[in-house]
């Protein structure tokens, strides 16, 4: 029951990252606004979204599915499959600005 709660709670929060990651793309690249207040709220949880919770999370992901051999109808796999998708997504985008200077 426990390790149900734990991984539910650990999809849900690589959902919000994952949610904050596509805003932040979007805004970049859409709808490039200038608001001071989105540039505040950029900086201060890019950094720790991005070199502390997205990791660890996926490392918990990883570890859960292996706990639960990897069963699709599982949200420990679920969030392991987000948070690949967006730790793909995210070193694609710096691979890219750093080769292709966009």
């Amino acid at each position: 029951m426990y390790e149900k709660k734990n991984s539910k709670g650990f999809f849900f929060i690589s959902l919000g990252v994952v949610g904050y990651f596509c805003l932040l793309y979007l805004n970049e690249y859409v709808i490039k606004s200038n608001f001071v207040i989105i540039g505040v709220f950029r900086e201060i949880f890019t950094l720790p979204l991005l070199f502390f919770l997205q990791p660890l999370l996926f490392i918990f992901s990883i570890i859960a599915c292996f706990k639960n051999k990897f069963q699709v109808m599982s949200f420990s796999f679920w969030s392991f499959f987000i948070l690949l998708i967006s730790n793909l997504f995210v070193l694609g985008t710096f691979i890219e600005s750093k080769f292709f200077g966009t």
